[in-house]
């Protein structure tokens, strides 16, 4: 399949119908922040993370380890000296922020 021809402007710019980077969110809420045992850690919206990680989950190249790094960021390693935290933890931690960030990354 050919690849389809540009829409060039008068200007001679190519037309662009969506930005990656300059995309605006359709809505604005505060971070998803939850605590354990008193601390209080930010998770990023699911649907942010970096595709690299979210693809390798299905190969076994990524974990769900890599995956809560990704959505923790700057929080990962205090998050990790928690104790007692279950996978089953963890699953309900990226519910709870899908649900928060629904339709803030992808829009409704």
């Amino acid at each position: 399949m050919a690849t389809p021809k540009k829409v060039i402007t008068e200007a001679g710019k190519p037309v662009s119908h969506f930005s990656l980077r300059q995309r605006k969110r359709e809505a604005t809420q505060e971070p998803f922040t939850f605590d354990v045992d008193g601390e209080y850690f930010t998770m990023q919206p699911p649907a942010d993370a970096d595709w690299r990680v979210t693809a390798d989950l299905s190969t076994g190249e990524s974990s769900l380890r890599d995956f809560v790094k990704e959505l923790l960021g700057d929080d990962y390693e205090r998050f990790c000296k928690l104790e007692g935290v279950s996978s089953d933890d963890i699953s309900a931690l990226i519910e709870a922020a899908t649900a928060h960030y629904q339709g803030v990354s992808r829009g409704e």
